[in-house]
């Protein structure tokens, strides 16, 4: 008898989170373009880290629990997010055809991708690199707490 309960209520379980998937299915592409540009920001934090280590001696230039707990935290988030605004796109706004997902996927790769290229640019000696942190600011200063001189000169006359 327990046997044939717990059979129907894991084919049920199993029934419902197989429904659940083939309805959100038409969002994982924009959850994995997000987790790809996480992923690769945090790659390219890991070598800024390893940069200043080399550079300063200020850091360890190892990767910390708490930064996996930050990054846990920001896919949840997007997640939830792009979830959100498939729903609203096919259940709430479906005759105004906006594309809420494909807009919010986008807002938060180029976010990640100004966050990368910050990320590469900072205390990195290349002519483009220089360049960049005219536009761009030091992750190294804030995230590190190290005083930089700033490259520019500072002539008074």
């Amino acid at each position: 008898m327990t046997q044939t309960i717990t059979y129907h209520i894991t084919r049920y379980c199993f029934i419902t989170i197989g429904a659940v998937t083939a309805w959100l299915q038409p969002a994982f592409p924009f959850l994995l373009v997000c987790t790809f540009a996480v992923l690769l920001d945090c790659i390219s934090a890991w070598q800024l880290s390893r940069r200043v280590k080399k550079k300063y001696r200020a850091n360890d230039g190892k990767f910390k629990s708490r930064y996996a707990r930050r990054i846990i935290d920001t896919l949840l988030k997007i997640y939830a997010v792009i979830l959100l605004t498939y729903m609203l796109d096919t259940l709430v706004l479906y005759d105004f055809n906006l594309h809420l997902p494909h807009i919010t996927a986008g807002i938060f790769t180029f976010v990640q991708l100004w966050s990368f290229l910050e990320n590469e640019s900072s205390e990195n000696d290349r002519h483009w690199a220089r360049l960049m942190q005219r536009i761009m600011v030091n992750k190294a200063k804030r995230h590190f707490n190290i005083d930089i001189e700033p490259e520019k000169d500072n002539k008074q006359p």
